[in-house]
Formats: structure tokens, C-alpha cells, sequence
């Protein structure tokens, strides 16, 4: 006997429900877009007090024998400059005593320069004097070790040299605020210009200047500020104190009101030919010539040296 297969069709749960909803062409409700969130409220931060926020220095010649800054100060920059040191004795302290003493006659306002103590204004209290290798610059924090090893090298190409003075001149800085009694170099002239030359491509790299094209190396040991029109100072205040200790031509300071200290229209065409009238003998004999046996760096206050050895 055959058995009769049937076919057995099985129907699911909204199958025939779909298909007579898309016959109908009935679609389901559009749903309502959300409303957009309300704005979220900003909350000022409350004001930072006082004595939490960083000091900012201030520019106050008064402080600093009418001084002024020629760069604004930066956080995080240091003022910079390269020098061979000499020590300032014997024979040689005498010729400047002597050199600062007749000045004074005639100009009571010089001061004397880059002593230990910045209210002391005597020749007794300058230890050694300084011959710039570079003019003053500035250095980030991250340029600090570069440039140290760049002087380093530097002095390890040259060796130690004889050098001596041959005159008294006066030098005023680029910005025309002050102006300087200095002894010119005359032997080593050409071994302080090596030690210069050495330099420059570091201080290119930091795109700060070489020093003079015609360099007139020489060792300041006084100053006095230079007088200029009323109507030419800007206002107080506007610019940051001078960093710089190193006199150098273009050392000098972006004038504030200094109407409160001694200044001068410029030094008296009389005293240079003077100094060198009574004291030039000297200064060009044993009293001028000394040994240059190292070369430093001064990075803001720390100062750092290495002995020529080339």
C-alpha cells in the first residue's frame, strides 16, 4: 500500500503579517526628532591670586646707576657674553686708579666698572677686568650646553698667548646711553680674534650676531651715562634692566628717564689724549702686558671657564 506525502507548509510569526502590510502600502510613524540639549554653562575660573603669580621684574634705574635693559626680559632666556679675564693688580690697578681719578676732575659722574658690589664705585673693589669675545646675546635654556662646548673648543684650538695694551680710548655703545673708558689691545689682537672667529658659527646657529667685522679688543673699566633729548625718552618703565655686565661697544642699555643721575652730552674731546699723555708710558710697558691663559663664559649669573690649551 503507498503512502501520499503531503506537503506541510509552515507559517512564522509575522511573515504573512509583513507581506499584507506591504501589500496595503501602509508605512510605520516617523519618530520625532529630540529636541537639542541646552547649552552647557561656562564657568570663569576665578582669578589667580597675587602672590601665586610669577614676579614679572620691573625696569627701575634708580636701582642700577640709571642703567636700563636693551632687551625685554624673557622667562626662560639668559643674557650671555664670552671673555678673557685679567686680573686686575700691581702696577696696572695703579695706572687705572690713577686713569679714574683724573677723569673725575672733570667728569664727577663716572663710574667705575663691574665690581663685585654694585653700590661700591671704587677702583679698589675691581678684582679683574674683562676682554669681550662676543657681544652680550641671548640663550634658551635647551642652548645653554651647546654653546658652553662651543667655547670650550674654542679654547682648546688656541693656546696661552702674551698680550698687552697700547693706548686709552673711549668706546660708547650702540644705543648711545653710555660711554666707556677703555685700554685698547695692541699684542694678541690676532689670537683674540681667532678665539672670536671660533665662535661665530655657534652664534649663528642661535641666530645671534658675530662679534665687529673690525674688532677693537679692549678692557673698559669705567662709564658714565650720555645725556639725550627729553623728548626722546619713552615713557618709565617701558623697557627691562639692562643684563649685560660685559662693556663691549655695542653694551649699552635702551634709555629710560634718567634725568636723576649725572649724564653728559659725551666724554671731553680733552681726556683720552690726557690719559695717554701721562699715563701711556705705562700702560704700554711692563704694566700692560699680561698672559691670557683662559676663556669664560658668563650665562646670566653662573659663569663657567676653560684653560687655553691648543
Amino acid at each position: 500500500m503507498k503512502r501520499t506525502r503531503t506537503a506541510i507548509l509552515v507559517s512564522y510569526d509575522g511573515s504573512t503579517d509583513s507581506e499584507d502590510e506591504g501589500e496595503k502600502g501602509t508605512k510605520p510613524p516617523k519618530e520625532r526628532p529630540s529636541p537639542p540639549p541646552p547649552p552647557v554653562k561656562k564657568r570663569k575660573l576665578p582669578a589667580l591670586a597675587a602672590h601665586l603669580a610669577p614676579a614679572v621684574p620691573l625696569d627701575d634705574p634708580s636701582k642700577h646707576q640709571g642703567r636700563t635693559r636693551t632687551t625685554p626680559h624673557v622667562e626662560g632666556q639668559w643674557a650671555a657674553y664670552v671673555y678673557v679675564p685679567l686680573a686686575l693688580r700691581g702696577t696696572l690697578r695703579r695706572v687705572v686708579e690713577r686713569a679714574v681719578e683724573m677723569t673725575r676732575r672733570e667728569v664727577p659722574g663716572v663710574r667705575v666698572l663691574g665690581g663685585p658690589d654694585p653700590d661700591s664705585d671704587s677702583v679698589a673693589d675691581l678684582r679683574e677686568l674683562h676682554i669681550s669675545l662676543t657681544r652680550p646675546f641671548y640663550l634658551r635654556a635647551h642652548q645653554r650646553d651647546e654653546m658652553k662646548r662651543a667655547v670650550r673648543d674654542a679654547a682648546r684650538s688656541q693656546p696661552p698667548f702674551a698680550a698687552s695694551f697700547a693706548a686709552f680710548s673711549d668706546l660708547t655703545n650702540d644705543e648711545h646711553t653710555r660711554t666707556f673708558l677703555s685700554m685698547e689691545i695692541g699684542a694678541g689682537h690676532q689670537e683674540l680674534r681667532a678665539l672670536s672667529a671660533a665662535l661665530t658659527a655657534a652664534l649663528h646657529s642661535f641666530r645671534q650676531k658675530e662679534y665687529y667685522e673690525q674688532p677693537r679688543f679692549h678692557a673698559s673699566f669705567a662709564w658714565v651715562l650720555l645725556a639725550r633729548p627729553a623728548q626722546d625718552l619713552p615713557s618709565q618703565s617701558s623697557e627691562p634692566l639692562e643684563l649685560s655686565p660685559s662693556a663691549t661697544p655695542s653694551e649699552g642699555s635702551a634709555r629710560a628717564d634718567t634725568s636723576s643721575f649725572s649724564t653728559i652730552a659725551h666724554l671731553p674731546e680733552n681726556i683720552v689724549p690726557a690719559l695717554n699723555a701721562q699715563l701711556g708710558s705705562q700702560l704700554k710697558g711692563s704694566a700692560g702686558v699680561f698672559d691670557a691663559e683662559e676663556v669664560r663664559i658668563r650665562i646670566g649669573k653662573d659663569v663657567f671657564s676653560w684653560t687655553l690649551a691648543g
